[in-house]
């Protein structure tokens, strides 16, 4: 009888079921990771930011597009992938400027991005807002600083180290989870700020449901996607000028052109809700004089006309009308 019961209990397969480890937040990044890697069955970038950028061809080859598709192509020279994990348009966005800023010898930029920060926490007092703003914008403030510290001591060499450290600051979610959430932040901020604004972009807003619950919902939530709207609250609020291409052309790229000075401009390519970063051509030196000729009349015209173009394929609700009257609002 004991023999028997032993060989039957031999024969038993014992599954044991291991709860994935979860972090202090209580996020399961396993199970988001594995996800994300086998979403929709696309091809996604392993890397949270590529290391490696990639000649323009390749995004012409990868999506097989025919000569006269590609022609918008012609003034970007290359790309570089990011993961797609939600987050791909506030991760190019934010990585594709920053990368501008640590080219510059001078700390303007970072100097100026810390005074929106200070300005984006008296909007956030407010609105009275029980949120996650005065953490996350603690971990901003420090990645501008760092930049700084970085730029200052890498002089003796080139730019290249100070990159390096930001795609190592850009490979975990550890370091810019709280980012994120800031970004995502400042786009509510932005526009629960200037209501008569954009109010009238987001349709089935009534009584019971207002600006701040579509941010809550639609806006702050991480991984939630990002549309035409959000874009340009949040390149207003920085004062980043923002341009998306869409892998076949159509509609005017423009998401917002800045303040009318030298800035560095990001550039995104948008493709089945995806996001990427693309760089523009070196212009050649005729181009070049002509274009820096061009800024220091715009400047010296203090222009501060800002222009919201018309609607991103993934937004349904954008009007020129209600932009332009943004526009003047956001010199406020």
């Amino acid at each position: 009888m004991y023999r028997t019961e032993q060989e039957k209990l031999s024969q038993v397969k014992v599954v044991v079921k291991v709860k994935p480890k979860q972090d202090e937040l209580g996020i399961n990044w396993s199970q988001i990771k594995n996800k994300i890697f086998r979403r929709e069955g696309r091809e996604i970038c392993s890397e949270h930011v590529n290391h490696q950028t990639h000649p323009i061809t390749e995004v012409r080859r990868h999506h097989r597009l025919d000569s006269d598709e590609a022609n918008h192509l012609d003034a970007y020279s290359e790309s570089r992938s990011v993961i797609g994990d939600g987050e791909c348009f506030y991760r190019s966005f934010i990585f594709s400027y920053l990368e501008q800023v640590i080219d510059r010898q001078d700390t303007n930029e970072e100097n100026r991005l810390l005074h929106v920060v200070e300005r984006m926490s008296m909007r956030h007092g407010n609105l009275q807002w029980n949120s996650e703003f005065c953490r996350s914008s603690k971990a901003f403030r420090n990645l501008i600083k760092k930049i700084m510290r970085w730029k200052r001591h890498g002089r003796e060499s080139t730019s290249s180290r100070c990159k390096e450290k930001l795609l190592e600051f850009f490979s975990e979610y550890d370091t810019t989870l709280d980012i994120f959430i800031f970004l995502r932040l400042v786009v509510a901020i932005q526009m629960c700020s200037h209501r008569e604004v954009y109010e009238p972009l987001i349709p089935g807003l009534r009584g019971n449901y207002n600006l701040e619950d579509w941010c809550f919902w639609r806006v702050a939530p991480a991984r939630r996607s990002t549309d035409h709207v959000m874009m340009v609250a949040l390149a207003r609020a920085l004062e980043v000028p923002l341009r998306v291409e869409r892998v076949r052309g159509g509609y005017d790229p423009d998401i917002y052109t800045g303040p009318g000075v030298p800035r560095p401009r990001v550039t995104l390519l948008y493709s089945a809700n995806h996001y990427e970063i693309i760089y523009s051509r070196a212009p050649s030196a005729e181009s070049s004089s002509h274009q820096a000729s061009q800024r220091e009349h715009a400047a010296d015209q203090g222009s501060s006309q800002q222009t919201t173009q018309r609607k991103h394929p993934a937004d349904q609700s954008s009007s020129h009308q209600a932009s332009q009257r943004g526009d003047h609002a956001d010199q406020s």
